[in-house]
């Protein structure tokens, strides 16, 4: 079932949209954060503004690269992958699966798995495109401390797929389906914003991926939430799917 989940993405090109979608982000952010103050200086000098910009570090190129991914990244994924269920429900394309000696569980943990493996080939594909060319572009850029960035954003991105595979398990619409992403992401990162919540809600992966930057101490309590989370969507959509009826 994993095999025709990862055939299927191929067929479909999902896997190449987000690698591709990946592989831009990687690259774009630390050329925009080298260049964005020659950008702002001849804006400003074109309005006859004058603005103090101060000459940008492999921090902000990560700062960037985080942005985007958390951003524009999750509002992709969610978009490719809201019908990754739903959409089979929708064709009763499902149907003619569901009545060969294939269980229910194993075909939904086969989806779960499935978006894992391309959430980590995509992280890896922008770590190293971004690696490459912050090294390039700024001066004591701390390898170590990215490679650990990218760990604690593998599992950011895990749980907004996640997220959005239980919703595609528990409707038939992929419409409703991406809305409730959608709308958790916005919930889950706005909530994330209050300390005491932070610690508990992927949103805050944020902050320690900043701690990092900052080289403050991190709190691993958000991992563990997070883990705890991404395990409860799981077993809850496998116990409401066992019971769908077509």
């Amino acid at each position: 079932m994993l095999k025709k989940e990862l055939r299927e993405q191929l067929r479909n090109s999902k896997l190449l949209v987000v690698l591709a979608v990946f592989f831009f982000f990687g690259i774009v952010s630390p050329i925009t954060a080298m260049f964005m103050p020659d950008i702002i200086a001849g804006i400003s000098d074109s309005q006859n503004i004058q603005i103090e910009i101060p000459e940008p570090v492999w921090q902000d190129a990560v700062s960037q690269y985080l942005k985007n991914l958390t951003q524009m990244g999750s509002f992709i994924l969610i978009i490719v992958f809201m019908g990754i269920v739903s959409k089979e429900k929708e064709s009763g394309s499902l149907i003619f699966l569901i009545v060969k000696p294939v269980s229910r569980s194993v075909f939904l943990h086969a989806k779960y798995s499935s978006v894992a493996i391309t959430a980590l080939a995509g992280m890896l594909i922008a770590y190293l495109s971004s690696s490459f060319y912050t090294f390039l572009f700024f001066d004591r850029f701390d390898l170590l401390a990215f490679s650990k960035i990218n760990l604690m954003m593998f599992e950011y991105v895990l749980s907004v797929l996640v997220i959005t595979v239980f919703f595609s398990s528990l409707f038939k619409s992929q419409i409703l389906a991406g809305v409730l992403s959608f709308a958790s992401y916005l919930i889950f990162n706005l909530l994330s914003q209050v300390e005491s919540l932070g610690k508990f809600l992927h949103g805050g992966i944020l902050t320690q991926t900043n701690n990092v930057l900052s080289e403050s101490p991190i709190d691993y309590t958000v991992f563990v939430s997070s883990l705890a989370i991404m395990i409860l969507c799981i077993f809850i959509s496998s116990i409401v799917f066992k019971r769908w009826e077509p």
